[in-house]
């Protein structure tokens, strides 16, 4: 019977990498989550995530930095970066924003950001005709 002897240093290099990818997709300490939590991270975006070319064939992407629990309640910029995939056409996010990611078919998606002060955003409102009308800001969501 053949064999492969495991080496203290190559099993403790195989752990860390577990744990590694178990943290960065969802699981990792946070098993007792309930799934759908498990696939969702807050982050800081370390660039601005532009708006989608087009929803299918050209979203834009940008890293972030995922934020972790340090135990008493408050959140900590982790050492795992990731790629966000950004396929919303009308939706940009700017650098340093707080955001949160889920995984949708393979990548990190947004689906909340906190926009600061100096970002606009679709507003409605009434237009002169009566009706609503839209003004598109060029910042946040």
């Amino acid at each position: 019977m053949s064999g492969y002897l495991v080496s203290p240093q190559l099993l403790s290099q195989i752990q860390q990498t577990v744990r590694h990818y178990l943290n960065l997709y969802g699981g990792g300490n946070s098993t007792q989550l309930p799934r759908q939590q498990q696939l969702r991270r807050q982050a800081i975006l370390q660039s601005d995530l532009l708006a989608a070319v087009d929803t299918l064939t050209d979203p834009s992407t940008a890293q972030a930095t995922i934020l972790q629990g340090n135990g008493s309640g408050d959140l900590e910029l982790s050492d795992i970066t990731v790629t966000v995939v950004n396929r919303f056409e009308n939706i940009s996010i700017d650098a340093d924003s707080y955001i949160k990611i889920e995984w949708i078919d393979g990548e990190w998606q947004p689906y909340a950001a906190d926009c600061g002060p100096q970002s606009e955003s679709f507003s409605f409102g009434s237009a002169s005709a009566g009706g609503p009308s839209a003004s598109a800001g060029t910042g946040g969501p």
